[in-house]
């Protein structure tokens, strides 16, 4: 394993043993956005150190497989050094989600999350912030700011924001009846009696359920948000800069400033009869249609598959204009998807960016061989993507 480390505070809250610290750049900006206090290493015996020391609340593994993770856990485990609460959580690669899967259903972790190719940045969140507030750790977690969950639906907000407060109201009022009525006493020892078999045999039964039924209808409630809760504009606003530290004054600048320019690019594309095609290669269904959505949004006609091999098909088929090309695919991966392509012959020229989270700079350098115009990693921001195509089609 290296020996660089990121973070080295003495009192850690949260350890993340790795083999790369270089790889988890998107986990440590989570991280670091929800505590204070945290500790990558990259060396089993210094992670032994630590939890003997420190006993942090969460253990947080990446290291190369999973095979090795649980190497790594089942050591701490046989030195005798976590015998107290903690949380852990398991990082992996794509390709071993089934067996993460397997490992946290079996109880030998909490959670997994799948950083490599890193996608699903809410999620880990979401496995962060609970775990924080199972050991208890709220004092360390950082308010969750607005911008934190990008933009959210008016609606959709304000819906979470009445079931979550109809269920505090609903549960408050079930409790103060409780309450009540443990309060209620007979004028005589009769009454008492007669009281309290009536609480017993019908009252109590009948909150008891109440409870149930809420109880219910707010998981239900919970599911189908969770089910609805990113709508396609809000997917393609995820992709959209947004610092928060600017002067409120710069940013109504900056909205009329792209408003102007929206307007002007959607004038040349209605004036324009052939608008640039775009072909869009992504595994992943949510930043396939983020990434088409803010390219549509900008006037150009988009195509999207799912892989290499549709790609090539298509291409064969078609003509387009720029292709932006995933690393990491099923069936075929960006290099040989590529490879494949400049052996079409109205594809020995077209432009191609790509598009991965990996920091692998050998692959890039091997991938950049076979002509790539471009290159932007994942997660991407609006500016970035735009920018990248805008110069593979004025270099083309």
């Amino acid at each position: 394993m290296s020996n660089a480390v990121d973070h080295a505070q003495r009192r850690p809250k949260v350890i993340v043993l790795c083999d790369e610290p270089s790889e988890l750049v998107g986990v440590i900006e989570i991280l670091s956005s929800q505590v204070n206090e945290f500790r990558t290493l990259t060396y089993q015996q210094d992670a032994e150190e630590v939890i003997v020391k420190t006993q942090p609340s969460i253990i947080i593994i990446a290291r190369e497989t999973v095979a090795k993770s649980i190497e790594s856990y089942k050591a701490f485990a046989q030195a005798e050094i976590l015998n107290y609460p903690h949380e852990n959580i398991l990082l992996c690669e794509n390709k071993e989600s089934g067996i993460a899967f397997r490992c946290c259903t079996k109880g030998l972790f909490n959670d997994y999350f799948i950083y490599k190719p890193m996608y699903e940045n809410y999620r880990f969140k979401m496995i962060l912030h609970n775990a924080l507030n199972r050991t208890n750790d709220v004092s360390d977690i950082y308010k969750l700011r607005e911008e934190h969950f990008g933009r959210i639906d008016e609606k959709l907000k304000a819906l979470i924001d009445d079931a979550a407060d109809y269920h505090t109201k609903a549960t408050d009022t079930l409790e103060n009846a409780r309450k009540s009525l443990d309060e209620q006493k007979g004028l005589n020892q009769i009454q008492d009696q007669l009281l309290s078999e009536l609480k017993n045999a019908h009252i109590t039964p009948l909150i008891d359920s109440l409870e149930s039924q809420l109880k219910e209808s707010i998981d239900v409630l919970q599911t189908r948000l969770k089910d609805k809760r990113f709508s396609i504009a809000e997917l393609a606003a995820l992709l959209t800069e947004n610092d928060v530290s600017k002067p409120a004054q710069q940013i109504k600048a900056e909205q009329q400033a792209r408003k102007h320019e929206d307007n002007f690019v959607a004038n040349q594309q209605t004036e324009d009869k052939h608008p640039v095609k775009v072909l869009v290669v992504e595994d992943n269904e949510f930043y396939r249609e983020m990434v088409s959505r803010v390219l549509i949004d900008e006037g150009y006609q988009v195509t999207s598959v799912g892989t290499g091999l549709e790609a090539i098909k298509l291409l064969k088929k078609q003509k387009f204009s720029v292709v932006l090309l995933d690393l990491f695919m099923p069936e075929l991966d960006g290099y040989n998807t590529t490879k494949n392509l400049r052996n079409i012959p109205h594809c020995k020229n077209l432009p191609i960016i790509a598009i991965s989270g990996n920091k692998n700079k050998d692959i890039i350098r091997k991938w950049a061989t076979l002509g790539l115009t471009g290159y932007i990693t994942k997660p991407s921001t609006k500016s970035s993507l735009l920018k990248a195509v805008d110069k593979a089609l004025n270099n083309g």
